[in-house]
């Protein structure tokens, strides 16, 4: 066989052998997906069951604003209403549940794209750790969507129309995101929320999402946040409590705090926010806990005539937003003991420090939290007034 024909032979054995091993075996073509952008979780009427609530978006889907084409005049077309459908099915497992559903559906349902994960209230109360399983077993399914827990049922949430996002899925998530200018409602991934429960000391915490209704008009709020013990939740923290836990946690970013001095009322701007915790063991078992605050804050707007912008006159707002901070935070802790639920992970902090005498304390932890120190120490500094330095007064007053 001659050196050319060899070649070619090379060749076309070369091409038949990897012809099968280009493209996707598991390759799933978008119009054969109904995906997923949001789920809810509802403890049933039926005892031991589920309800289970899917956020589709509609491909074909646009605004019910809108007619589609053949409809009669002043009638909505089905094409063209929500951007959204909703499905629900009950069951004792959710896996179950959703392959159930494809029984009326024409697409499967594909959750990788998950936006945000609702969990009603009453569920939330009798544990989460069942109805967790599907999501953390399925390979799909990410664990990077939001967790949020209804004041209410997780249906009703996922039902109410967005104001302005098409889908209500997308509206929460980019509601969540935007509670960084008021740090009053934790961002919490699935991620994180598992890995809360399933420490042995750290409690579990969940933004709060509720239903509101304004003239008539029911509109979504998110603010504060639901805590747990394990898997079940035990309580909640109002915005100010939720926002001392952020600011021990380091993860306060921004926000707005409201203080008097002088017979001046002003609302302070946090705009950078640092935390720094220095646990302490004592040999009789008991913990002290030193939170450090350091803070840059700003005047977001005053009333009267003091000029806030000179350093002597701020001194006493500066004292009087480190007394606020300091008090939301003590808040939160105290609310946390009342709860039997450590969301700041003091006893992580021991375990990393103490390593040896944690052996003897982590059985007890959970009456120990009850008993421990905490104290607070708040650095404030200025950091302008805005674009006046004045406020808005005729000169010589």
């Amino acid at each position: 066989m001659g050196k050319a024909v060899r070649n070619i032979v090379t060749f076309i054995v070369a091409a038949c052998l990897t012809a099968g091993l280009s493209g996707c075996y598991d390759r799933r073509e978008l119009d054969t997906l109904g995906i997923v952008l949001g789920v809810g979780l509802d403890k049933s009427v039926t005892e031991g069951e589920t309800d289970v609530t899917v956020q589709m978006a509609n491909p074909g889907g646009a605004s019910s604003s809108k007619s589609s084409k053949g409809s009669k005049e002043g009638e909505k077309g089905t094409g063209t209403e929500e951007a959204y459908i909703n499905q629900t099915g009950s069951g004792k497992l959710i896996n179950d549940i959703i392959r159930d559903m494809q029984h009326e559906m024409s697409r499967r349902i594909y959750v990788a794209h998950s936006q945000v994960m609702v969990i009603g209230e009453e569920l939330a109360k009798s544990g989460l750790r069942d109805s967790l399983d599907f999501f953390l077993r399925a390979p799909e399914a990410r664990m990077t969507l939001y967790v949020f827990v209804a004041k209410g049922r997780a249906q009703e949430i996922l039902s109410a129309k967005p104001e302005f996002e098409k889908i209500t899925s997308t509206e929460l998530s980019k509601m969540l995101k935007d509670q960084k200018i008021t740090s009053e409602a934790p961002i919490v991934t699935e991620f994180d929320f598992v890995e809360s429960i399933c420490s042995k000391t750290t409690a579990a915490y969940a933004p709060l999402v509720r239903l509101d209704e304004n003239n008539g008009k029911k509109r979504l709020t998110v603010e504060g946040c639901a805590v747990f013990n394990q898997s079940r939740m035990v309580g909640e923290l109002n915005a100010v409590e939720t926002r001392g836990l952020l600011f021990a946690t380091g993860k306060t970013q921004t926000g707005v705090i409201p203080v008097s001095a002088e017979g001046v009322s002003s609302t302070i701007e946090i705009k950078e926010a640092s935390s720094s915790v220095t646990p302490t063991l004592y040999t009789d078992g008991t913990a002290a806990f030193n939170i450090d605050i350091k803070t840059l804050i700003g005047i977001g707007d005053q009333t009267g005539t003091l000029t806030l912008s000179d350093e002597k006159t701020f001194a006493p707002f500066l004292a009087a937003t480190a007394e606020a901070i300091k008090g939301e935070i003590l808040s939160a802790v105290e609310k946390s003991k009342e709860l039997d639920a450590d969301i700041f992970g003091f006893g992580e902090m021991l375990y990393r420090k103490y390593p040896k005498q944690w052996e003897k304390l982590k059985d007890n932890w959970k009456n120990a939290y009850k008993n421990i120190t905490v104290t607070v120490s708040v650095n404030a500094k200025a950091d302008g007034s805005g674009r006046i330095g004045k406020p808005l007064a005729p000169e010589g007053n």
